[in-house]
């Protein structure tokens, strides 16, 4: 009885799009996890910056940030892009505490 339940469990699909369906042994067994099919989300940010020592500033806190893959600093534009599995507010809230930052409008 019990299998029968756990085959119907492992069949039964987790998420549909339309290009795809995710099933639950799809994640355990296979060898994408869940975190393979989300998309990286970009957040670009205008922060004051006046110095090459206010850019090294926020460079270094970036980098420390979690889920962050990649990032790009531009001193002239006063423009930060950040790239990974991010939440965007988080990542200006976090900017915001050494620098003064804003999300960039274009």
């Amino acid at each position: 009885m019990n299998n029968a339940l756990d085959d119907e469990f492992e069949r039964t699909t987790l998420m549909v799009s339309e290009k795809t369906q995710l099933r639950l042994k799809d994640v355990v067994s296979g060898k994408q996890t869940l975190a393979f099919q989300l998309k990286p989300k970009m957040v670009v940010l205008r922060v004051s910056m006046h110095c090459h020592g206010c850019a090294r500033k926020v460079e270094k806190h970036i980098s420390k940030l979690d889920g962050v893959t990649s990032y790009k600093v531009d001193l002239e534009s006063k423009r930060v892009v950040v790239i990974g599995d991010i939440i965007p507010f988080e990542v200006l809230e976090s900017v915001s505490k050494v620098k003064n930052a804003e999300l960039w409008t274009s």
